[in-house]
């Protein structure tokens, strides 16, 4: 065969680099690969002398035979895309070397051309295109690549700085919210910060409409193939929805205070949001993980800073940590006194073997039937001798930190709530997160009676004019109500963070008594370099493999877990006199989760003795 081996052949017609895209038209299975190549295998048995060229006219025929089964029109189609799709990855990764940011523009390219090539109309007109011309023409994956070229030149021409803002599906909710979402990570990556970024979007909510409205859907304006600069009339009428919208029910609470925004305003606003889009493309080649940047660009916040203020101290936490801890260990102390059906000689065993977190060697169903004991009996033995006298503790703790009871605390909480953070809540503090809930929850005319009265400003006889149905004496009475009712989830959501602080406490301390084995465990093993290599260093094997070749490092890295495994079992059976060989798979769990997070840990004999290059 003149044009190459049959294989060669065979994977011309088969192999597909690009099969989706992220938006536009769908892409088709993967498992259709497998299903191109057999049909190809049988095809060049058939025509073993057949060219490339052939191939493509043979299948070029089969996509514009409308009397076909559509399944083999699709399978022509796949055929010559797969034709054209190394060529074409090949063409799209020097193509974009050429602009700023070349990886984010490769995969911006990717899609634009997949979109054309998976959309069988799109391809037959350029395919359609190539045959219409002379026979010096290009050979058709050069004139495909040309073609692409044109149509990626074309939407960068198309597109514009109000493009890049207002390109937005209006008819898909999820979509919608998935584009507001981008934009405000866009804006903390900006370093806008709230209540701003939520005056941004909140006006961009209303501006893509009006603006889409006004400047494509237009009868003057849909045959224009450019996004056109907005008009002073698309900054007036989205000023005018934002203020008349900002005090409905799912208006966010930033946007009901100060006064009403103007067109000009607007027309700010919406600027830095495109800088703001723009900034964040230049950043997709640094990272392309978009999990929330309002955390990251939020200043994180103790959520214990719900008890603190001017006149307490902010060692809140490292007060009572130790005090807790010395509780801890009174209770250990006293085990014997406490009335249970747990036998004695088991009862310091329940803790370190089985209270839940991630090195836990047992659950309590395992450690209830190996004691002689019901679940039940377990679970009632951890919460009333333990986490009961903890909370005890901490309530007495809460309340010399606050000196008053927690009564008092929810009325002046949520007043200073109401007062200073109304309009821009405070994400970071649990509390303040608790009490948007409650307000959002609350009926639409009470919400607005709150954004009058704590975002507006509005004194009660003003609010009795703006409202005309309501009395003053109503309008105190539905205040004093909602205050209540946030007053009643302060003091729920404080209750949940003891809790919460409670049981992180007793997990970190005997997810530490497992970890202190361990390490023991881990002093005395003799491979210890190669697993500090594998687990602390994050090395593959392989490598580990190429920097000492004399090791075994498969058996040596499998002999150390077989030595931290067994060091379990001896411990907690010569400690507790509790067997946990039949859980050898749980032991196991349990020291791989460890030794996962060996590169985290402080511990002066994981980095001391053994050197090695790397």
């Amino acid at each position: 065969m003149s044009n190459g081996q049959p294989q060669e052949i065979i994977n011309q017609f088969c192999i597909l680099y690009e099969r989706t895209s992220r938006h536009g038209y769908p892409g088709f299975k993967p498992s259709l690969q497998p299903r191109l190549k057999r049909r190809m295998e049988k095809l060049v048995q058939l025509h073993p002398e057949w060219h490339s060229s052939d191939y493509v006219d043979y299948f070029w025929s089969l996509i514009n035979q409308e009397s076909l089964p559509e399944s083999e029109q699709q399978f022509a189609h796949l055929h010559l895309v797969a034709y054209l799709d190394a060529s074409r990855c090949h063409f799209i990764r020097q193509f974009a070397r050429k602009f700023p940011f070349p990886l984010a523009t490769c995969l911006h390219f990717f899609d634009l051309t997949t979109d054309v090539l998976y959309n069988r109309d799109q391809l037959k007109k350029i395919i359609h295109g190539h045959n219409a011309n002379t026979s010096n023409a290009a050979n058709l994956k050069t004139y495909c690549e040309g073609a692409l070229k044109n149509i990626i030149l074309e939407q960068i021409n198309w597109e514009s700085d109000w493009h890049l803002l207002c390109n937005v599906d209006l008819t898909s909710r999820r979509k919608f919210n998935n584009a507001a979402q981008k934009l405000r990570e866009a804006l903390f990556r900006q370093g806008i910060t709230e209540p701003l970024v939520s005056h941004y979007c909140f006006a961009w909510h209303y501006f893509v409409p009006i603006y889409k409205n006004n400047r494509l859907y237009h009868p003057s304006q849909r045959k224009s193939r450019t996004w056109v600069q907005p008009e002073q009339t698309d900054f007036e009428e989205t000023a005018r929805e934002y203020n008349i919208n900002r005090f409905l029910a799912d208006a966010p609470l930033q946007v009901s205070s100060g006064s009403n925004v103007t067109a000009q305003m607007i027309q700010q606003w919406m600027n830095t949001c495109i800088q703001a889009l723009r900034n964040s493309q230049k950043l997709v080649e640094l990272s392309r993980d978009a999990d929330s940047y309002e955390k990251h660009y939020d200043q994180s916040v103790n959520p214990w800073q719900t008890l603190e203020s001017a006149q307490y101290s902010a060692e809140f936490i490292n007060q009572i940590t130790p005090s807790l801890q010395a509780q801890l260990q009174r209770i250990e102390q006293n085990l014997d006194k406490i009335r249970s059906k747990i036998p004695l000689q088991f009862r310091k065993a329940v803790m370190p073997l089985c209270y839940p977190h991630e090195l836990s060697l047992l659950v309590q169903a395992q450690f209830a039937k190996k004691v002689g004991v019901n679940q039940g009996t377990v679970a009632r033995y951890i919460a009333n001798t333990y986490k009961s006298p903890l909370l005890t503790q901490m309530d007495s703790l809460i309340r010399t930190q606050l000196d008053n009871d927690l009564d008092v605390w929810s009325q002046n909480y949520v007043t200073e709530f109401l007062s200073k953070r109304f309009a821009n809540p405070n994400q970071s503090q649990e509390v303040d997160k608790a009490l948007m809930v409650a307000i959002e929850s609350l009926a639409p005319h009470l919400q607005l009676l709150l954004k009058l009265r704590y975002g507006q400003k509005y004194s009660i006889d003003t609010i009795v004019d703006y409202l005309e149905n309501e009395s003053s004496d109503t309008i105190e009475k539905k205040l004093n109500l909602i205050r209540h009712n946030l007053e009643i989830a302060a003091i729920e959501t404080l209750n949940q963070l003891k809790i919460s602080y409670i049981e992180q406490l007793i997990k970190n301390h005997y997810k530490q008594v497992i970890s202190d084995q361990l390490v023991t465990a881990f002093s005395e093993i003799k491979s210890r370099k190669i697993m500090k290599m594998r687990y602390a260093h994050r090395m593959p094997e392989e490598k580990i493999a190429r920097l000492l070749p004399k090791e075994n490092v498969s058996q040596a890295i499998n002999q150390a877990k077989q030595q931290l495994q067994q060091a379990l079992l001896q411990w907690s059976y010569g400690t507790y006199g509790i067997s946990l060989d039949p859980e050898k798979d749980q032991i196991s769990q349990a020291v791989e989760t460890w030794l996962n997070q060996l590169y985290c840990l402080d511990l002066n004999e994981l980095h001391s003795g053994e050197q090695y290059n790397v």
